[in-house]
């Protein structure tokens, strides 16, 4: 279910948040300021009328993915797709900052998880590969009094929305509010409209404290333009919205990832031999339940580089003669780490399990004679470390 999907959106520009800021434009919450904006709506183009009557498409098997990016990134103009950069929202088009420092990256994040922790998301802050997700850029890019921006997809309709939060590092916001932000925003995306609590995550203005997604029935405001109406009625009276039953309802619940991902190094093969300073590749293979996150490549030991996105390959430029050890190392977005068996490589050395000129390996000591020596000398040749701290000798064979 990629790219557009015809539906009602809306772009919802929550309106600035009171509570911890120096100097924000607004004291106290909502009762305390009236006449404050609490909202400013712009219908975005739609692709013709959603049909209602239908019944809800079961929850697909696959988590919801949620990527929070502090980096920034370059925004093209166009129908939103989180995967390619593309933003709905013609002002956000363009150089979107980073966060800036990182203090207060891993309290924000851990705050935004717990949000979500009764929901079957998984939230993310490398960008996944060859997967659906919301993508919720982090950075000081706001103009005006707004804090956050996100299209409202009732139903979720679009998987890859990209939804705004406008922090930065020291901003004067705790990271609370700054999570608080970041969570109604990526709320917005799957279809949730402001209430009229201070208590719940969709109140329109920050109080400072800590919100949730309230199991209640609670009033949407504005109440005389509600666009997701269909969705909130399967929960409540026309006019009420339960986040926590929508975000229930659409998500499900939280199920633990415990499946590592599976990698192995599919080329060269183990044992095999290279020609010394020869450009080869290395590529590893790696599979995952829901989606495997990063693959790191170690020679030696040596950490070689990662790759986020298959193909997992790494171009070799050629090696000194030796014996080199390589494996990989794969981790899924929800964190499960798997190392791949090892491979030997032989580089202008032979292989003293192969046969050559011969001689070959065998477990069988009485099949041992002075022609092989030639051999075991050659495999225990040493060769130049590379970063590993160790020097080893090759495996000699036990007799031939």
């Amino acid at each position: 279910m990629l790219g557009w999907m015809a539906s009602g959106w809306v772009a919802a520009a929550c309106a600035s948040w009171s509570g911890d800021a120096a100097g924000s434009p607004f004291v106290g919450d909502l009762r305390a300021a009236p006449g404050v904006p609490i909202d400013e709506i712009v219908v975005a183009p739609r692709g013709g009328a959603r049909d209602f009557t239908a019944e809800l498409e079961p929850r697909a098997a696959q988590s919801t993915v949620v990527y929070i990016n502090f980096d920034g990134a370059s925004l093209s103009y166009g129908l939103d797709d989180s995967t390619r950069n593309v933003t709905a929202l013609e002002d956000q088009a363009g150089e979107f900052p980073d966060y800036g420092g990182s203090s207060q990256r891993a309290a924000v994040v851990q705050a935004v998880a717990n949000d979500f922790a009764p929901y079957d998301v998984v939230l993310v802050e490398e960008r996944p590969q060859g997967i659906d997700y919301t993508m919720a850029l982090v950075g000081p890019n706001g103009v005006g009094s707004v804090l956050g921006v996100a299209l409202l997809d009732c139903d979720n309709d679009s998987p890859n929305n990209i939804v705004f939060a406008f922090h930065h590092d020291g901003d004067g916001y705790s990271a609370g509010s700054q999570a608080n932000t970041i969570s109604q925003e990526v709320a917005h995306s799957f279809g949730l409209e402001h209430v009229d609590h201070a208590g719940d995550v969709m109140y329109p203005v920050s109080t400072g404290g800590d919100p949730l997604f309230m199991d209640a029935c609670l009033p949407i405001v504005p109440a005389d333009d509600v666009v997701c109406a269909a969705q909130h009625r399967r929960q409540c009276e026309p006019g009420y919205q339960n986040s926590f039953r929508e975000l229930f309802d659409l998500l499900g619940p939280a199920r633990s990832d415990d499946e590592p991902p599976v990698v192995y190094v599919s080329a060269p093969g183990d044992g095999d031999e290279l020609a010394t300073a020869t450009p080869f590749d290395i590529i590893a293979r790696a599979y995952d339940d829901h989606a495997v996150a990063n693959v790191v490549l170690f020679v030696d030991d040596a950490n070689i580089g990662s790759r986020m996105s298959a193909p997992y390959s790494w171009a070799v430029a050629g090696l000194d003669e030796g014996i080199y050890e390589v494996y990989a190392i794969a981790v899924d977005i929800a964190g499960n780490m798997t190392r791949s068996d090892t491979i030997e490589l032989y580089v202008g050395v032979d292989n003293p399990s192969r046969k050559h000129g011969g001689c070959a390996w065998s477990p069988d000591a009485s099949r041992a004679g002075v022609w092989c020596l030639p051999l075991l000398l050659v495999a225990r040749r040493r060769r130049p470390k590379m970063a590993s701290s160790r020097t080893r000798d090759a495996k000699a064979p036990a007799a031939c």
